[in-house]
């Protein structure tokens, strides 16, 4: 198999990377050379001289802001090119499949649309031999998609969710394998989106998806915070 680029943006995270992300994707041997790991310009000296090198191809200085690094990457890759990406605090893809089968499997569905995820829990209770595609959320902590320069996401926290509608938009599908799931700390730790004021921005960026995306979205309350919900039942 032709493994794409991974692309992986990683912010005050040094630490902890080379033990999540970058150990997994070393236990599937997603070839050294296609890692690229997008830091900011301040960081650049810190993760050279912390993260083992052998566990990663290239170290990239990007751009500060989690959407900001998102547009970055894709335009440092080539329009239509094939990126599979992480964050850089991802424990496992948990599946009764290989990494390499599911990689296999986003390949070819990629053929004929734009985005393909997982769930976003490792239940594996939960999981189902299928694929949908309806409009569903793709996680951003691991995606794989054809790369397209104008699609610009406008939200940092719900950019997930952004990204899951335009992808959608463009292609009247988003592909999701239901027997595998992504095994990560959501919303733990430092670094990355836990910084202050996030549920602050959160509200924000609800309203504003609601505004923005009529008919896909609708607002809804998480263990009494406000969220959204992707609409799957809408045709493309």
């Amino acid at each position: 198999m032709d493994w794409p680029v991974c692309a992986i943006p990683t912010y005050k995270r040094c630490d902890t990377i080379t033990h999540k992300t970058l150990a997994f994707l070393k236990s599937v041997n997603y070839p050294r050379e296609k890692i690229y790991l997008f830091v900011v310009r301040e960081e650049y000296y810190l993760y050279k001289a912390t993260v083992p090198e052998d566990l990663y191809g290239h170290l990239i200085v990007g751009v500060l802001g989690l959407m900001e690094q998102r547009h970055f990457i894709s335009d440092y890759f080539e329009e239509g090119q094939i990126i599979c990406q992480f964050d850089d605090d991802v424990k496992n893809i948990k599946s009764s499949k290989t990494f390499a089968e599911i990689m296999d499997m986003a390949l070819k569905g990629l053929e004929v649309s734009g985005l393909f995820g997982v769930l976003p829990k490792s239940d594996g209770r939960c999981f189902k031999d299928s694929m949908t595609t309806h409009l569903s959320h793709i996680l951003g902590s691991f995606f794989i998609l054809r790369n397209h320069r104008d699609i610009r996401l406008t939200k940092t926290q719900k950019e997930d969710m952004e990204r899951s509608i335009l992808y959608y938009k463009k292609y009247g599908s988003v592909l999701r394998y239901r027997g595998a799931g992504v095994e990560t700390n959501f919303r733990k730790g430092s670094g990355g989106l836990n910084s202050e004021g996030r549920d602050d921005r959160i509200r924000a960026e609800v309203k504003d998806m609601v505004n923005l995306y009529p008919g896909y979205v609708k607002e809804v309350m998480k263990k009494g915070f406000p969220d959204i919900q992707l609409l799957w039942r809408i045709k493309s």
